[in-house]
């Protein structure tokens, strides 16, 4: 049997299972941000990059929009979409980064911001109402009850329904840290297991890749150290130690902006969208 004749061999019964055994059991994820992570001002990690910019290409709003922003972290993209809509309403269950969303919000003294503290997986139309487009940016991958939230965030969205999720080639420089301990680098289910739940649930959605030219840019070790994805519940304390030596070692001074970097440290992130049967 051929590749194509599994794919549409299996419903979406069999791509939930594949995506929940990708990710595996449940209590080895735990929040990147949580309340023992040391106090940061907002500006230290709502860095705007080359994929902020395509994103804001990609996305279809109006400036009469609500807007919905599932997993809004620290509002980096929250903000940018606040400059073209209506209403946007950023849903995290961090009440740390709504706390850093907020600075932002004050400092920059935005209207038209609401937060909720909630997890994405509670969000539907009884708990959060009906929006005109949402967005899950970078925020969809480590979600266990997945079909059900499609279906909720489909039924939330009037308009359209925005997905950013990771490709293959991520967290590359972390993944190295990880094999030089021997360890495992625990990755999310693939992107293409969710685009095939998508069809087998009779939403037929576009998708593209960013084609990100540019590699992420650190100010210092410190930043580094609090900004990639350690998978730090996974290592011990001695194998915490070592991350800092480790990035010493592979990130290089650019002479031109005085950042942090390295080559294979760049994101691969794909955009899913579908447009709502209007009729």
């Amino acid at each position: 049997m051929s590749n194509q004749e599994c794919i549409r061999n299996l419903d979406e019964n069999d791509w939930e299972k594949a995506w929940t055994d990708e990710l595996g059991e449940k209590k080895k994820f735990t929040k990147h941000w949580n309340k023992d992570t040391p106090k940061i001002h907002f500006e230290k990690i709502a860095v705007y990059d080359e994929y902020h910019e395509k994103l804001m290409h990609k996305l279809r709003l109006d400036k009469n929009d609500t807007v919905l922003d599932l997993g809004c972290g620290e509002g980096a993209v929250t903000t940018l979409i606040a400059e073209k809509v209506a209403k946007i309403t950023g849903l995290d269950s961090s009440k740390m980064m709504l706390d850093l969303l907020q600075q932002r919000i004050d400092h920059d003294k935005i209207g038209n911001i609401e937060t909720i503290e909630m997890k994405i997986e509670d969000a539907t139309i009884d708990s959060v109402g009906k929006f005109d487009v949402v967005l899950a940016s970078r925020s969809f991958m480590g979600i266990y009850d997945i079909k059900n939230v499609i279906l909720n965030i489909n039924e939330i969205a009037k308009k359209y329904v925005f997905l950013v999720v990771f490709g293959r080639r991520n967290w590359r420089l972390e993944k190295k840290f990880f094999n030089s301990i021997g360890k495992k680098y625990s990755d999310f289910a693939p992107y293409d297991y969710l685009f095939n739940l998508l069809v087998s649930l009779e939403i037929y959605p576009n998708i593209e890749n960013f084609d990100l030219i540019g590699n992420r840019k650190y100010d210092d070790i410190d930043d580094a150290f609090i900004r990639m994805k350690w998978k730090k519940n996974e290592l011990d304390d001695d194998e915490i130690t070592k991350i800092k030596p480790f990035i010493e070692e592979n990130l290089f001074l650019n002479k031109e902006d005085g950042t942090l970097e390295n080559p294979i440290d760049k994101s691969d992130i794909v955009l899913i969208w579908w447009k709502k049967n209007m009729f």
